[in-house]
């Protein structure tokens, strides 16, 4: 499994301290699909990021402990050894992602060998071929010699999948992987991340701001909020409405449910009031969520809560309300 404990990354701007992630810990279990939701700007790619070695030099690790496979990490020679071979991660945007000067053979065929030095060059296109097939990619032989312009939005993102998986990797992240999709292709490809999952045993960690996109895939599901995790939610409770924090539930009552009974011209969306918050030292010793929050009492501002194993909140919602 991947342990992550007591992470903070932070950035300065005109001396003043930002926090990215604050004091953030998580377990990763082996062979589950864990879900990171929040807010854009809640530090979702970060903590993707972290776990490869890959941010900013702006952003600056300021404690905590990397551990994958009882192994910690925290050296550039450490990331290297995992990063691909153990872990891998399909990031937004796939046409961006992909070289627009090379053909989908040469990136993929370049990605096995250099994980694979030994493997010869007949090999690797072999290996490309089987791995396009496994994302569902029709004349996969043909595919090779395509370039990325030539691919849909949705046969980018298969691309992408099969780059991610043509080194094995134990882990794959997942970042916003479906976002730009329409929702039939979306589907496709969510439910080819569960065929991966279920198949290869593959422990994915799926990033996205939909909660119900996550709720249809994910075991579990960590929600973050200014760099600071508020929750984590099972799927069963994520089913039944069983949500303690008042963000988590904020968040799952502006997915829109349509109904029957609701006219156009009285339905409207719901929303957040006000916006994500910039987690500096101001909110070292208060709720970072509570100028927002519905539920916010003095003692939200008079102390940080601490996570309780479940949620960090010191007014939960009850769990019996109704959306």
């Amino acid at each position: 499994m991947i342990e992550v404990k007591s992470v903070n990354i932070n950035t300065f701007r005109d001396d003043i301290k930002y926090n990215i992630l604050y004091d953030l810990s998580l377990d990763i279990i082996e062979g589950e699909i864990l879900g990171i939701a929040g807010e854009s700007g809640s530090g979702k790619s970060v903590f993707a990021r972290y776990l490869l070695g890959l941010n900013d030099s702006n952003l600056i690790l300021n404690g905590g402990e990397l551990t994958v496979d009882k192994n910690i990490i925290g050296s550039v020679d450490d990331y290297k050894r995992i990063r691909g071979n153990t872990i891998s991660m399909i990031f937004q945007d796939a046409a961006s992602a992909l070289n627009p000067t090379f053909t989908i053979g040469s990136q993929l065929i370049d990605t096995i060998m250099l994980h694979n030095p030994l493997m010869s060059k007949k090999d690797a296109r072999i290996k490309a071929i089987s791995c396009l097939r496994e994302v569902e990619i029709d004349y996969p032989e043909d595919r090779l010699d395509s370039c990325p312009h030539q691919l849909s939005g949705g046969m980018s993102q298969r691309v992408m999948i099969a780059l991610a998986l043509a080194t094995e990797p134990k882990y794959l992240i997942a970042d916003e992987s479906t976002t730009a999709l329409d929702k039939l292709i979306e589907r496709q490809i969510l439910d080819l991340l569960l065929k991966l999952n279920k198949d290869r045993k593959l422990t994915i960690i799926f990033i996205s701001h939909d909660l119900s996109i996550l709720e249809s895939i994910c075991d579990r599901v960590a929600i973050l909020y200014a760099g600071e995790l508020m929750e984590i939610v099972e799927k069963k409770d994520m089913a039944s409405n069983q949500l303690y924090h008042p963000y988590t539930r904020a968040l799952r009552d502006c997915v829109p449910k349509i109904t029957r009974e609701i006219l156009p011209s009285t339905f409207r969306l719901k929303t957040i009031k006000g916006q994500i918050q910039q987690n500096d030292s101001a909110m070292e010793g208060r709720c970072v969520f509570t100028d927002r929050c519905v539920s916010s009492i003095d003692k939200c501002v008079n102390g940080k809560p601490k996570f309780n194993g479940k949620f960090k909140c010191v007014n939960p919602i009850e769990v019996d309300e109704k959306i």
